[in-house]
């Protein structure tokens, strides 16, 4: 088989920040490396993990082998399994593996068996195809190697479509769904024929400052913000300093997005949050009251391109079967929102981008 350099993998990678480069491998980065300590230990994590990171390329290899070091998160909240990778070949689903080796994670966070990993796909269609490969967005990533038949064609295939970049909780970060595709900023952008950079961070959607200034200094056709549910526990921001937050947010965005299609969009559906104020902090009611608020009043102040999108529209009370830990969706929890969100936000006359 042909061996890939390193290098010539980091041409494929699309849906990362940035690539931790060490010897040897190379990392996918949800933030910037050269500001890592500038975050908490879990948030590093978070945004070490791989949601919406794919290899990209056009080949007319029967075949694939690749190697990396794995640590993935062990499930706490569902049942269902994590870490698939996707594969898809010219758009379509074509097989999901969860490959072999790799350390898992455990909750005190230590780690159980090795890191080293490998997955393989063989008897891939016949002739020049493009092939787009998931990266599990439930665990860290070093890729250390990737190789195609002997004598096959190889180019990368950048994703020229118009971008949607997603930000919010770890119900943006979708660990809990099975497959690296099928969180829901994934769903809504396959449905509707655009791309899209993940930068859902488990946990850590803090409204803060950093984070606008990462989007802020992304490529973008639309933004989206889901915003409040990480503040919620411990009342983390009072309705004052909630509300000075999510603007401050968005006016560091706007400096170099000052036109690009904005949505603030409200946490969805989760009982035992909805009515409940934590240590002098906001309810989901309230959040969303608040939320609403700030997006009329930046569009009052001329602000043409913002909107707001109520959570519970995405996953309201009758979804509420579909929350195993009264919080997070399973699988079919966030495809339900994905569906929702394409139906509302990109579809139609008043759609966030034209595919």
């Amino acid at each position: 088989m042909r061996n890939l350099s390193l290098a010539e993998i980091e041409t494929l990678l699309d849906g990362q920040i940035d690539l931790r480069r060490r010897a040897g491998s190379i990392q996918p980065m949800r933030l910037p490396v050269a500001e890592q300590s500038f975050y908490d230990p879990f948030n590093r994590w978070v945004a070490s993990a791989a949601a919406g990171v794919r290899l990209r390329m056009r080949t007319d290899s029967r075949s694939l082998r690749l190697t990396a070091t794995q640590r993935l998160v062990a499930a706490t909240t569902t049942p269902e399994t994590r870490g698939a990778w996707d594969l898809y070949v010219d758009g379509a689903l074509l097989a999901r593996s969860f490959g072999q080796g790799g350390a898992l994670m455990t909750a005190d966070g230590g780690l159980t068996g090795d890191e080293a990993f490998v997955l393989a796909f063989e008897d891939l269609p016949a002739g020049d195809k493009l092939i787009e490969l998931w990266l599990p967005q439930a665990a860290t990533v070093g890729l250390t190697g990737l190789a195609l038949d002997d004598g096959a064609s190889l180019s990368p295939a950048p994703d020229l479509r118009p971008r949607i970049l997603f930000h919010g909780s770890s119900i943006t970060h979708c660990m809990e769904a099975e497959g690296a595709s099928t969180g829901w900023p994934a769903v809504a952008a396959r449905l509707a024929g655009v791309s899209h950079t993940n930068l859902g961070w488990a946990g850590s959607c803090m409204l803060s400052g950093l984070a606008a200034r990462i989007i802020r200094d992304q490529p973008a056709d639309a933004i989206v913000l889901k915003l409040g549910i990480n503040v919620h526990a411990a009342g983390q921001l009072a309705a004052r300093t909630f509300l000075d937050s999510a603007h401050a947010m968005v006016s560091i965005i706007r400096e170099k997005h000052p036109l690009t299609p904005l949505v603030i969009a409200s946490p969805i559906f989760s009982p035992p949050r909805e009515e409940v104020v934590e240590g002098g902090g906001v309810s989901l009611r309230g959040m969303r009251t608040i939320l609403a608020d700030m997006v009329a009043v930046r569009q009052a102040a001329g602000d043409s391109t913002i909107r707001y999108l109520d959570g519970l529209s995405l996953f309201g009370p009758a979804d509420a079967h579909l929350l195993p830990d009264d919080l997070h969706p399973n699988t079919e929890g966030y495809r339900l929102m994905g569906e929702r969100f394409c139906a509302l936000m990109l579809t139609g006359p008043d759609a966030l981008v034209a595919a």
